[in-house]
């Protein structure tokens, strides 16, 4: 018989992108970084939507709080810095008993792509040339 292994460092992860729902299920590592753990949601975002070019620019950590009726709520923690990271596996791996953490995920589209999709503005030259180019007379009478 095969011996699996359970590996006390991976939690599991629910994560919204754009507060949009329903959250994608995932696996991360409690020791990962910021940087890695937005580079890892951007790798998510891509193999769900293949043609979607926006990138993570922030992300949330949605913390549990029972109220005195037993309902659940949630309060956001902006991750800023690795530290940040590590308080919410703390915060999680200390008051959870049960779920997977919950993240939100903002996503923007790169300037770079901002830019490729603009108009690109003409100079004077090119302005000139349009308005003394010979101008055909269209008629909407015409097939």
């Amino acid at each position: 018989m095969e011996n699996s292994a359970f590996d006390l460092n991976i939690t599991l992860t629910a994560v919204y992108y754009n507060e949009g729902k329903p959250p994608h299920m995932f696996m991360i590592r409690n020791d990962v970084s910021l940087y890695a753990l937005k580079s890892q949601l951007n790798q998510i975002n891509l193999k769900l939507n293949y043609r979607d070019t926006r990138r993570v620019d922030g992300v949330e950590y949605r913390r549990p709080s029972t109220d005195s009726i037993g309902g659940v709520r949630f309060s956001r923690i902006k991750l800023m810095n690795d530290d940040d990271v590590r308080t919410m596996f703390y915060i999680f791996c200390q008051f959870s008993t049960r779920g997977p953490i919950e993240l939100d995920a903002l996503l923007i589209r790169s300037i770079e792509h901002i830019q490729q999709n603009l108009i690109r503005p003409r100079n004077f030259e090119e302005i000139r040339e349009l308005m003394s180019a010979p101008h055909e007379d269209i008629s909407l009478d015409d097939p």
